[in-house]
């Protein structure tokens, strides 16, 4: 029972990485698809400040949803340390690049 819970939980995790990674990486790409060709500034900042902040939120999320299963369920907390290494190294490097784009656009 616990094991699989504890396999969802990796699935979840793995999957808010990778979703996370690619929001930070891609958001002016998708945010120059969701505007379209439109030259105005102020939808493509507003969605690109969107798409930065549900990056770094996902990549916060993790840590906090790994704690709460921890206190909840009788879970080593050896068991997630490699997910929370993952996590914090691929954040703060997404998390930088994501942000520095941010800044750029606002000029």
């Amino acid at each position: 029972m616990i094991k699989d819970k504890v396999k969802k939980l990796k699935f979840f995790i793995c999957v808010n990485i990778i979703l996370a990674t690619i929001i930070g990486v891609y958001a002016q790409n998708i945010t120059f698809y969701i505007v379209g060709d439109s030259l105005v500034r102020n939808p493509i900042l507003y969605w690109l400040t969107i798409l930065t902040v549900l990056s770094i939120a996902l990549f916060v999320v993790t840590p906090i949803v790994i704690y709460r299963f921890i206190k909840k369920s009788s879970v080593e907390k050896r068991v997630f340390i490699p997910y929370l290494i993952t996590n914090g190294l691929i954040g703060i490097l997404t998390s930088m690049f994501s942000i520095f784009i941010l800044v750029m656009s606002w000029g």
